[in-house]
């Protein structure tokens, strides 16, 4: 009876091993990216030839870029606009920045690429953003569809947007 003991917990624990190995290599929907974080801060224009780029908010305050792959599925919902241009793609890099770094804004993380990974496990795009969420709808026919995040206050009343939070 011992050996049967030895001989399941070995193979339960090799079955976890292979199982967690498989998981692990997976990229991770909103993970962050710190290679693409990278990328985007040094403003490499060939990393950003691969995507259509937009901006959620408006040109002075933006809270995201999604950064859709050029594939055949769009990932913007309808309220993110037109794709930018390089040089307002720089421009709102610096404003996301400039809005973490001015505490005013309340932006709770440094701006980030975050992973859009759709059902099926296919990486389709970033959001590089500081909020702390992003609203989406992921299909099963592997579509995604993100929207952009919205500033909320952080004061504990959560009865609106903010903008920016000023006390």
């Amino acid at each position: 009876m011992k050996k049967l003991w030895v001989i399941f917990f070995v193979v339960f624990s090799v079955s976890v091993v292979i199982a967690l190995n498989f998981a692990w290599g997976q990229e991770k929907n909103l993970w962050v990216n710190k290679a693409v974080t990278a990328k985007i801060r040094a403003f490499d224009r060939e990393f950003s030839k691969g995507f259509d780029v937009y901006s959620a908010g408006v040109k002075e305050a933006p809270t995201a870029l999604l950064f859709d792959i050029k594939d055949d599925y769009p990932l913007p919902s309808r309220f993110w606009g037109e794709p930018l241009s390089e040089e307002e793609i720089v421009y709102a890099i610096y404003r996301l920045d400039d809005q973490y770094n001015d505490r005013v804004w309340n932006i709770p993380f440094e701006p980030r690429a975050l992973n859009i990974v759709n059902l099926k496990g296919a990486l389709v795009g970033y959001v590089y953003t500081g909020i702390n969420s992003v609203l989406m709808d992921r299909k099963k026919d592997g579509s995604v569809t993100v929207y952009p995040p919205i500033r909320q206050r952080n004061d504990g009343a959560g009865d609106g947007v903010v903008f920016p939070l000023v006390r």
